[in-house]
C-alpha cells in the first residue's frame, strides 16, 4: 500500500501545472461532439464540412447513450440522432423532463428538432414553445451566465423559425455581447455549439458567428471529439484535500497549488469551479477546506471566503449549489459549506444547526444521502459525514454501515449497489468507513488490496463517469477518479498504523499483521 500511495503521489507531482493547478480533459461523450457536429454542419465557413464529417465517424463508430437516468438517455439519443441526420422524431415525452431543473434540456431538444425539421414526440407543441422561451427571457431570473446564452439560443433558433427576424436578431445580439475574444462561451462547447447555431440562424455572416465557428474548429481533438469543459480550480481543491499531509508532496507541491487557489479567489469571495465564471458554493466550500490551516493563505482570503458563503445562506439555513434562484440545495453542497465554515468557526457567526438537522433528515427519510455532483453513494457518503457534528456510534455510523454492506464479492465498491466495483468508489467507500467510524478489519483488507492490485503501473486507476455536468448527464475526470482512490488509500494507511499502535491486525479471524513494541509501524 505505500508503494501504491508512492506512485499515486508521483503522479500527481508530475501533472501539476506550472501555475500550481491541475487541469484534466474529461472523456468524449455524444453531447459535446453531437452539438458541435451539428453547428459545423450548418456552417458555410471553410474546413466546417470537414471537421463535422469526423465528428459524425467518430459518433456512428459506436458511441452510446447514457443510460444511468432516462433524461441522460433521452437527451444523447436524440443528439446522436441530429448529428447523425437520422429519421424519427425527437423524444422528450418522459415524465423526467417534467422536473423543473431538467425542463430546460426538454425546451433545448424541442427548440433543436423545430431548427433541423424533425417532428417531436411529448412536450410543449410549437406555438406553446416559443411562448415559453419569450416569457423565460423576458424575465430569466438569476441564471448562470452560460445557462442565459444557453437560453437564447433556444430563443433565437425558435424565433428564426416562425420568421421573427426582429427577435432573432435580438438574440443574437444579446448572445454576441457574451462571446469572449477567442470566440467561445465560456470555454463550454455545449454552450458554444448551441451560440453557433443560433448566431448562424440569425446573424449568418457576422463577425460573431465566423468567430464562434473558428474556435469550434480549432477545439476539435485529434479523433474528432469534442470533450466538456475543464475544472483547473475545483481539480486543484481535490488534489490538496487528497493529499495533503503527504509529505511529497507536502514539499514539492503544496506551497504552488495553494497560491494557484488564492489567486483563483474571485472578487465576491467566493471560488468558481474554473477560472472566469462565476462563484459557486460547492466550489466555494471545497477551497475553504483545502486551505485550512495552509501555509501561504492569507487570512483575508479566508475571511472574504466565510464571508461569501455567509452572504449565499438562504433564510432557511441552506445553500445552493449556484447563485441561481431556481437551484435546489443538494446534499454534499450542503455538507462542504457546512464543513469548511466549521473549519473557519471562529470567523463567522453563522448558525450551521439548520443545514446539518437538514443533513439528518435527508438520511432518515431517504434511507442515504444523494449528492448532486456526483453519483453513487460512496461519494455522498463521504463528503457528508464530517459535516455532522456529533461522534460516531462505537459500532459506526448508519450511513457506513449501509455503505459497508454494499461491497462487492472482489473486496470494492460499485458506484451503485449491484454494479460493478470501480477504483474511485472503492477509495471513497474507504474514506467514508473511516468517517464514519466504522473499524470492522473485514471490509477494510479487501478493500485496500482491491485498491493496489487495479493501479496502473503510472500510478493511476481506471475511472468511470462520475460527475454531472450538466445534470443529469455524467463525465469523467481522470483527476477525480485519482484523488477518490487515493483518499481510500490515506485512511487505509491511517488505519494500519493505529492498528499498528493498538496490537494484531485482524482480518476474516485470521492475524494479518502486529505492531512492534512501543507502537511502531506494521
Amino acid at each position: 500500500m505505500n508503494r501504491s500511495l508512492a506512485l499515486a503521489t508521483r503522479h500527481a507531482l508530475t501533472t501539476q501545472r506550472a501555475n500550481g493547478s491541475w487541469l484534466a480533459v474529461p472523456d468524449p461523450r455524444i453531447t459535446e461532439t453531437a452539438l458541435c457536429t451539428l453547428a459545423l454542419a450548418c456552417s458555410p465557413q471553410p474546413g466546417a464540412g470537414h471537421a463535422a464529417a469526423r465528428g459524425r465517424a467518430w459518433l456512428a463508430a459506436g458511441a452510446a447513450p447514457q443510460d444511468h437516468h432516462p433524461v441522460a438517455r433521452a437527451v444523447e439519443s436524440a443528439l446522436l440522432s441530429l448529428a447523425l441526420g437520422a429519421d424519427g422524431s425527437i423524444d422528450v415525452s418522459h415524465p423526467a423532463f417534467e422536473d423543473p431543473a431538467l425542463s430546460a434540456r426538454a425546451r433545448l431538444l424541442q427548440a433543436l428538432a423545430l431548427h433541423t425539421g424533425r417532428p417531436v414526440r411529448g412536450g410543449a407543441g410549437p406555438d406553446a414553445l416559443r411562448t415559453q422561451l419569450a416569457d423565460a427571457v423576458a424575465a430569466p431570473g438569476r441564471l448562470k451566465r452560460w445557462s442565459r446564452v444557453e437560453l437564447w439560443s433556444a430563443h433565437a433558433l425558435v424565433a428564426a423559425h416562425f420568421g421573427d427576424r426582429k427577435a432573432a436578431l435580438l438574440a443574437a445580439r444579446t448572445i454576441a455581447d457574451q462571446q469572449s475574444p477567442a470566440g467561445d462561451f465560456f470555454a463550454n462547447p455545449v454552450t458554444t455549439a448551441l451560440a453557433a447555431l443560433a448566431l448562424q440562424a440569425a446573424a449568418p455572416g457576422t463577425a460573431a458567428a465566423r468567430r464562434c465557428t473558428e474556435y469550434l474548429l480549432t477545439s476539435q481533438h485529434a479523433d474528432g471529439t469534442w470533450r466538456f469543459t475543464t475544472s483547473d480550480v475545483w481539480d486543484t481543491a481535490l488534489a490538496v484535500r487528497a493529499f495533503r499531509g503527504a509529505p511529497d508532496f507536502d514539499r514539492h507541491a503544496l506551497p504552488a497549488a495553494v497560491a494557484y487557489l488564492v489567486a483563483a479567489q474571485n472578487p465576491d469571495g467566493g471560488w468558481p469551479f474554473r477560472l472566469g465564471v462565476e462563484s459557486d458554493n460547492d466550489t466555494t466550500g471545497a477551497a475553504l477546506i483545502a486551505l485550512d490551516g495552509a501555509s501561504g493563505a492569507p487570512g483575508g482570503v479566508i475571511r472574504a471566503g466565510v464571508r461569501h458563503l455567509a452572504r449565499q445562506q438562504r433564510d432557511d439555513g441552506l445553500w445552493r449549489t449556484w447563485q441561481s434562484a431556481g437551484d435546489p440545495p443538494v446534499d454534499d453542497v450542503i455538507a462542504h459549506v457546512v464543513t469548511a465554515l466549521a473549519r473557519h468557526s471562529g470567523r463567522h457567526r453563522v448558525d450551521l444547526a439548520p443545514a446539518r438537522a437538514w443533513l439528518t433528515g435527508r438520511l432518515d427519510g431517504q434511507g442515504r444521502w444523494h449528492a448532486g455532483w456526483y453519483r453513487g453513494l460512496a461519494y455522498a457518503a463521504a463528503e457528508v459525514l464530517p459535516a455532522l457534528d456529533a461522534p460516531a456510534p462505537p459500532d459506526g455510523h448508519a450511513a457506513a454501515r449501509a455503505l459497508a454492506g454494499t461491497r462487492n464479492p472482489d473486496g470494492g465498491w460499485p458506484v451503485e449497489a449491484g454494479g460493478p466495483s470501480t477504483p474511485a468508489a472503492t477509495g471513497l467507500a474507504l474514506a467514508a468507513l473511516e468517517r464514519g467510524g466504522l473499524r470492522d478489519e473485514d471490509f477494510w483488507a479487501p478493500g485496500l488490496t482491491y485498491l493496489v492490485e487495479t493501479q496502473r503501473d503510472d500510478g493511476t486507476w481506471p475511472g468511470v463517469p462520475l460527475m454531472y455536468g450538466p445534470r443529469p448527464l455524467l463525465t469523467h475526470f481522470p483527476t477525480h477518479t485519482h484523488a477518490f482512490t487515493v483518499e481510500g488509500l490515506f485512511a487505509g494507511q491511517r488505519r494500519l498504523r493505529a492498528a499498528a499502535r493498538g496490537g494484531c491486525l485482524q482480518t476474516h479471524g485470521e492475524e494479518l499483521s502486529c505492531g512492534r513494541a512501543g507502537g511502531g509501524p506494521v
